[in-house]
């Protein structure tokens, strides 16, 4: 997947707790018979789970080759940037 892009989004739940983070923006080839060029997905990551892998905003570079780990619920929950 390439990062193409990210936005900061914080929002407040109907509980009323705060949560930080980021949209970021992906990209990888399209498969299966039907398909063809770039799928584009954003997807979330909040402060708490870019800290856990060791990032925050200023490491984001556009462009990057990242992998992203879901958890068992399909939610992101790990990016890890290709060096």
């Amino acid at each position: 997947m390439k990062l193409i892009g990210f936005k900061r989004n914080d929002f407040t739940t109907r509980e009323g707790v705060t949560i930080t983070g980021y949209n970021l923006y992906l990209t990888y080839p399209a498969t299966g018979p039907e398909a063809q060029g770039m799928v584009a997905e954003p997807i979330y990551m909040t402060d708490a789970k870019l800290a856990k892998c060791g990032l925050d905003a200023g490491k984001f570079k556009v462009g990057s080759e990242v992998t992203v780990q879901y958890n068992r619920f399909g939610k992101p929950d790990a990016i890890l940037f290709q060096s």
